[in-house]
């Protein structure tokens, strides 16, 4: 290797591990420490890192926003919108603010699998290329996760305390409105976004499929099936609800059931690679100080 290229890639090498520190500092800040009290009612999320102001990398990745979109195109782009709708919009996020993290993330890695090039490393640079895609969506999958597990525990509580709010004589509406006011989390949030679209002009049935979108519990679509039923066919919606609420109680004991049948292999599979090779090593040692074996005439030594 001439010096030259050794020069190059010492100076790549050092550029990446400046540019990985500078953005590291960045990740770790919080925008807490910069903005007014006041302020911080008023912004969330993205909002309140823009207040803080964009750093040369952050406004290098915002750049590539516009680009991404038109390699994505308009069919990715509605589905990465659902998937964010349906991780419930975690601090914020917007399509253009998924992009910006994954442009954000390419730049940073960038020199890294620069280097990696420059060494012959192909398999590594490949496997880096996909640090971009795989760390924003695993957030999103992971909020996803979250929320689905969240409202499919609340559920069953909300529709029985709904189901007793209609049969109390309450409009269903209103019933909805108040049974949302008690809880809190995603469920609530999404209900609360429902009747505002409806107070807004859209229809029942267009604002109640919308929820469905949004959700990807099987649930929440129940729900909203025997709610457009009772609404169009006149069935009883108290009983609905009931049954529901039933169904999906049974629904989770099974799921519950099934989830600690898998973990017994795997603490089984645990508690055998953990203490197994103890126990060995410590029944080999008890037998060689039991049986005062000199190892050094058995090696010649």
């Amino acid at each position: 290797m001439s010096p030259l290229v050794a020069i190059a890639m010492s100076a790549v090498a050092a550029l990446a591990v400046v540019v990985f520190m500078v953005g590291w500092r960045m990740v770790r800040s919080d925008a807490l420490d910069v903005l007014a009290v006041e302020d911080l009612d008023l912004l969330r999320g993205q909002q309140r890192r823009r207040a803080e102001g964009e750093s040369p990398l952050q406004r290098l990745a915002r750049a590539q926003v516009p680009r991404l979109r038109s390699l994505l195109g308009p069919r990715r782009l509605a589905g990465l919108q659902r998937r964010i709708d349906e991780a419930g919009r975690p601090d914020g996020m917007t399509v253009d603010g998924y992009l910006q993290s994954t442009a954000w993330w390419g730049v940073l890695v960038a020199p890294v699998i620069l280097v990696l090039l420059l060494q012959g490393n192909l398999l590594i640079a490949a496997l880096g290329l996909t640090v971009p895609v795989v760390l924003p969506l695993s957030r999103v999958a992971a909020a996803q996760r979250r929320r689905r597990e969240r409202i499919d525990r609340d559920l069953p509580d909300f529709l029985d305390v709904l189901a007793v709010t209609v049969m109390a004589g309450v409009n269903f509406r209103a019933a909805l409105a108040r049974v949302a006011e008690r809880f809190d989390g995603p469920l609530a949030d999404e209900v609360t976004l429902t009747l505002q679209q409806i107070a807004s002009g859209a229809s029942v049935r267009q604002a109640f499929t919308d929820l469905r979108r949004r959700s990807t519990s099987e649930p929440v679509g129940q729900f909203v099936s025997a709610l457009l039923q009772s609404q169009e066919l006149g069935a009883p919606l108290a009983e609905s609800l009931g049954q529901i609420a039933e169904d999906m109680r049974r629904d989770s004991g099974q799921r519950q059931r099934q989830a600690a049948a898998r973990t017994a292999p795997r603490v089984t599979l645990v508690t055998s690679l953990v203490l197994v090779p103890g126990a060995l090593v410590l029944i080999a040692i008890g037998l060689y100080v039991g049986a005062d074996v000199d190892l050094g005439s058995l090696l010649g030594m």
